[in-house]
């Protein structure tokens, strides 16, 4: 190793953020470096550090898409407009800016009568597929696709696939959709985050990409570890 470059450390933003995706990353680049890849909240002195966790709120997130013509989720802040897209669609409220895994989002089913306040709502948007694609700094490491495990036995929710409804990540993904990498890479700027997962809906009828979020913190894990092992090691 060249004794000119700073020996790399992972730098988590935020208390909690330092669980097993970034002990196995930490543990597998020590491996291929030949020496101890520290993870750490607080900025190292001697060491470059790549940043995990920097965070984008979900509000933060829809105005920067809007402003930068990035296709996304249509939203707004006053309940009233929500109320009245509530009269003929599913509408969203999110009661957490900062979540991810769907929590602290309220569905709101046409004509529902008991629609609270929330910070954002996002009217629900077709989707007949729905991706994540890990970007590395600007690099795409993977892209995975959200569907439905074998075997499962709770209620069918197609709105929000997340773990609790019986979606997982599969590696494998046929017929990707063009332009989806090239989309992930734009939405993926809206963080700092060395590290993004981009969620992307396609509404395959009208052949049309969305972002639904950009997550500054995505599980590294599986396959995807050693994709974004070697990714990191041809920017290093």
């Amino acid at each position: 190793m060249n004794k000119n470059v700073k020996r790399l450390s992972i730098l988590s933003t935020k208390k909690g953020m330092v669980g097993a995706s970034l002990k196995a990353l930490a543990g597998a680049l020590s491996d291929a470096l030949g020496y101890k890849v520290f993870r750490t909240t607080k900025p190292p002195v001697k060491r470059f550090p790549l940043f995990y966790g920097v965070g984008v709120d979900k509000l933060s997130q829809y105005q920067w898409f809007q402003a930068n013509d990035i296709p996304t989720l249509e939203f707004t802040t006053d309940p009233s407009i929500a109320i009245d897209w509530n009269d003929t669609h599913v509408v969203f409220g999110r009661k957490l800016l900062n979540a991810s895994c769907g929590k602290g989002i309220v569905v709101f089913e046409p004509q529902f009568s008991g629609m609270f306040d929330c910070p954002v709502y996002t009217k629900y948007k077709k989707k007949k597929r729905e991706f994540r694609v890990h970007v590395f700094k600007d690099t795409v490491v993977s892209v995975t696709e959200k569907k439905r495990r074998k075997g499962f036995e709770g209620e069918q929710n197609t709105k929000i696939r997340n773990l609790a409804n019986g979606y997982v990540f599969c590696q494998t993904v046929e017929d990707e959709p063009e332009g989806l990498r090239e989309l992930a890479l734009r939405a993926a700027a809206v963080s700092s985050s060395d590290f993004r997962g981009v969620d992307i809906g396609y509404n395959e009828k009208k052949q049309e990409l969305f972002v639904i979020e950009v997550n500054s913190a995505p599980g590294i894990q599986g396959s995807n570890l050693q994709k974004y092992v070697n990714t990191i090691l041809q920017h290093v």
